[in-house]
């Protein structure tokens, strides 16, 4: 008799969108140069979660508060 299989198979690694790394930084914009800066650096690592973050941060940021 054989042992039970506890679990339904081999995990399954799904590809993450594009979109989530995507960022454009304003021109000008100190805190956009740090986020790129860090973003490029999580890329070259292969960290997807700093990526992930710091593209996120691009995103939502307040551009320095100029406009």
């Amino acid at each position: 008799m054989t042992a039970p299989q506890n679990f339904p198979g081999p995990p399954v690694d799904l590809p993450i969108d594009d979109w989530l790394y995507e960022a454009k930084p304003k021109a000008g914009c100190t805190a956009c140069s740090e986020l790129k800066a860090a973003l490029d650096r999580a890329a070259k690592q292969g960290d997807a979660t700093a990526r992930f973050e710091a593209a996120r941060n691009i995103r939502h940021c307040t551009h320095d508060a100029i406009e």
